[in-house]
């Protein structure tokens, strides 16, 4: 492969890792959206209403988001073992630890399912029943 089009592929690499690392970071101010409102002394003594759920539609888009991170995370590392292949030097850890970031909060969102509210849930059920 001719140096132009190894440049070009670093720079690919290395926008995908960046556009990785960004979606992440959304998906961050996303769960800051999606989980419930923080009850603490002040507002129980204020007896002032917070929101004790989870939004479906914004934790929908979360998992959305994190899955599409771990998709560019495979993509980077796919072309991060080529490009090692190819010519040696090439360091990949930011790729490997951004998708093992990205599968911990899958896993853990998946296996801990989160408190929603009861009316969002039998929309959302009835919802992916719908689609399948």
């Amino acid at each position: 492969m001719d140096s132009r089009r190894l440049d070009l592929l670093h720079l690919f690499v290395t926008a995908l890792t960046l556009v990785g690392w960004g979606t992440l970071l959304y998906a961050l101010v996303v769960f800051d959206e999606a989980r419930p409102e923080m009850s603490t002394i002040i507002t129980q003594y204020h007896q002032i209403q917070v929101r004790e759920f989870w939004l479906v539609s914004v934790y929908d888009k979360l998992v959305w988001l994190l899955w599409f991170c771990a998709g560019i995370s495979m993509v980077n590392i796919g072309l991060n073992v080529y490009l090692r292949q190819v010519e040696k030097g090439n360091s990949w850890a930011a790729p490997a630890l951004l998708f093992t970031v990205v599968i911990i909060a899958i896993t853990v969102l998946t296996i801990w399912q989160p408190m929603m509210e009861p009316q969002a849930i039998v929309h959302h059920v009835s919802t992916v029943i719908a689609v399948s």
